[in-house]
């Protein structure tokens, strides 16, 4: 089903440690790529806080909440898992 929600362009700005920016790419790369495809995934990326994935991601905070765009919250999940889903 498509969807009727406008289309927006934002831009966000991610510091990470080197050897974290190929997986980090490659999972949007695949977000993208199954969007694409019209097909559903689970995609994952292991945020390794006790070791060196300490990403620091930025965006304009005003901009989107005037736009009434705020992060979401995870679905609960198992096993300390976090789900995003727009439904």
């Amino acid at each position: 089903m498509a969807s009727t929600d406008p289309k927006i362009t934002f831009t966000i700005k991610c510091t990470m440690n080197a050897r974290w920016a190929r997986q980090f790419l490659g999972m949007l790369k695949t977000i993208q790529s199954l969007g694409s495809m019209g097909s559903s995934r689970e995609v994952a990326i292991y945020a390794d806080g006790d070791g060196d994935f300490r990403p620091k991601c930025e965006w304009d905070e005003k901009a989107m909440g005037e736009l009434g765009i705020e992060p979401a919250r995870s679905i609960p999940a198992p096993h300390g898992k976090h789900f995003f889903d727009a439904g």
